[in-house]
């Protein structure tokens, strides 16, 4: 069955739900463009251009839906595929529970700078018995725990992936961070994005909206699953009682 952080994916769509609205109510022209999405908003409007962004999404849902299907059983198969395809893979014991404390999840990481990037590339170093990596930025990644993987969790990783490589907007480092240190502070602030300047809150709804996409990729992948396991379950039954 999926596990999902049920608060995570709550909180997660209540800040998306909070900016939108957040954002309807700035009376003030503005014109926010990247990578795949444009936005031009004045007092009275606000118009978004999107298509190219909901178009990417809908070619990569397909894309990965096709290759996880062919080792839906074999999550570590899956951890090979992607490893063929040239991506960094590390598997450390507890990898869930460290990235937590680093504001990050198990599965893949988008590249990082700065203090975090130099711990996380220590914790790595120790955990291959590699010795002292002393580097304050890291490549994309995946990071994956030593045993029972599960397949939704490699899943979700390799969508995101594919996101990133193909430069969806909010995969960028400054979307990913401004997410990241403000779904961080939702236990110390009412409201983590009082002193957001527009442009910030526009590349946080992006990195929220492919959090959102993942997530729900997971979940679709799921209900397909479990129809699946229940029709075949059902025509053994049946075949069973014509026998």
């Amino acid at each position: 069955m999926l596990k999902l952080k049920t608060i995570k994916t709550f909180l997660t769509k209540k800040y998306l739900i909070f900016i939108i609205n957040k954002l309807k109510n700035i009376r003030q022209n503005v014109y926010f463009k990247n990578s795949t999405t444009k936005y031009s908003m004045n007092s009275s409007c606000t118009m978004e251009l999107s298509s190219k962004t909901k178009q990417k999404q809908e070619e990569i849902n397909t894309e990965v839906k096709t290759i996880v299907k062919k080792y839906f059983n074999t999550p570590e198969k899956l951890i090979q595929y992607i490893k063929a395809q040239g991506a960094i893979v590390y598997k450390i014991n507890n990898a869930e529970k460290i990235l937590n404390k680093f504001g990050e999840e198990e599965g893949f990481i988008t590249p990082l700078k700065g203090i975090k990037a130099f711990l996380i590339n220590l914790i790595i170093g120790f955990s291959l018995q590699q010795g002292i990596n002393i580097k304050f930025k890291t490549n994309e990644i995946f990071i994956f725990n030593t045993n029972n993987t599960e397949i939704y969790t490699v899943a979700r990783a390799l969508y995101k992936y594919y996101g990133y490589k193909n430069q969806l907007p909010g995969y960028d480092y400054k979307s990913q961070e401004t997410f990241k240190k403000l779904y961080n502070q939702k236990r110390h602030h009412s409201s983590p994005f009082e002193n957001c300047s527009i442009e910030e809150m526009y590349s946080c709804k992006e990195a929220i909206a492919r959090d959102m996409e993942s997530i729900n990729f997971t979940i679709e992948l799921s209900k397909e699953y479990e129809q699946t396991k229940k029709a075949a379950k059902k025509l053994i039954t049946e075949s069973s009682i014509n026998i």
